[in-house]
């Protein structure tokens, strides 16, 4: 009989400690979670799996093929243009879109302002709704969502890496089931490797799946002891800087902004309270690691997006550089907020 990890969905085996779902022989009869979940769990320790793109693919097709209930969940404080663009795209099955980690985002910003926002894309999806597993925000609305839409009582969990999926379905979990096992959350990608099953109750199971690596997020490119601080863990409080060109926002190690041309400009940082932002003289000693410039052209009513970090809204027109690590992904996109 073929056993799962709880945690992350691999199949569990005692023969190859280099190969997912991985158990000590001694403990294979009672254990329920991978030696790797364990260890994430427990102690923090983290192994990074990287799935191919192929595997993803075969994981999107099997879900394709079932024609059940997709619930695509977008990080609310990572909204990307291109990935919304693609989520009509990506399976065939009716789906919800769901906008997670509702209580990062200033409580001044109304939900309808930023689902106005991205209805503008004509997705084709059942609706949006936005959510907090942490502050069980509109979980009970999006439960009567998914139980009127499903087409069996199967629904699948789709997203990118730190999208919050594991989050919101442990919180179903302590909401509508009898069980209380969770499965492995954590901030870092690949946590889940595998469909991953879920009994509810005996209206809904829920099937998680691994998340979408987008290798442009900063998760990507730094160790846990960076990302605790850097990414937000509560309501951001938006920093404002009246800035001059050739000045500088230096955002700890992390991201260099330089404002190289335009006339006196507002930007407003919304990125994790914990990070230090210094306003200084254009700085040409970079102390970002393996670092690479972005150069940007902005707009009014245009944010510069820094992938996974968070972002920047510039009231007017003006020329930017931003320098972060090589492999995160800055871009532009019309201002959310």
């Amino acid at each position: 009989m073929i056993k799962r990890c709880h945690g992350c969905g691999a199949v569990l085996q005692h023969e190859r400690p280099e190969l997912d779902g991985y158990i000590e022989s001694e403990v294979q009869e009672k254990a329920t979670i991978c030696k790797r979940c364990f260890r994430l769990r427990f102690y923090g320790d983290y192994v990074f799996v990287k799935k191919s793109d192929e595997e993803y693919e075969n994981i999107l097709n099997r879900i394709s093929q079932t024609g059940d209930l997709v619930i695509y969940m977008v990080d609310m404080f990572n909204i990307n243009n291109s990935e919304l663009k693609n989520v009509d795209r990506l399976l065939n099955n009716p789906m919800i879109l769901v906008l997670t980690k509702r209580d990062l985002i200033p409580k001044s910003v109304k939900d309808s302002k930023i689902i106005d926002y991205i209805r503008g894309f004509n997705l084709d999806v059942i609706d949006i709704i936005s959510i907090s597993g942490e502050k069980n925000y509109n979980i009970d609305k999006l439960y009567k969502m998914i139980l009127k839409h499903k087409k069996s009582n199967n629904v699948y969990i789709v997203g990118n890496t730190n999208a919050g999926k594991s989050s919101f379905i442990n919180k179903m979990i302590k909401n509508y089931s009898n069980d209380k096992a969770v499965i492995t959350t954590s901030m870092l990608p690949s946590t889940t490797l595998d469909l991953l099953e879920i009994k509810l109750n005996d209206k809904l199971t829920l099937i998680d799946s691994p998340g979408l690596i987008d290798d442009g997020n900063i998760v990507n490119s730094y160790d846990y002891t960076i990302l605790k601080k850097a990414l937000p863990k509560k309501e951001v409080k938006p920093r404002t800087y009246q800035i001059d060109p050739n000045h500088s926002l230096m955002i700890e190690n992390l991201v260099q902004v330089d404002y190289v041309e335009g006339s006196r400009n507002s930007f407003t940082l919304y990125l994790s309270n914990e990070l230090e932002v210094k306003n200084v003289g254009l700085n040409y000693n970079i102390k970002i690691y393996n670092p690479k410039k972005h150069s940007f052209v902005v707009n009014k009513g245009e944010d510069i997006v820094i992938s996974g970090l968070g972002w920047i809204k510039i009231v007017n027109d003006g020329r930017v550089d931003v320098i972060v690590n090589e492999k995160v992904k800055v871009y532009k996109r019309d201002s959310v907020i």
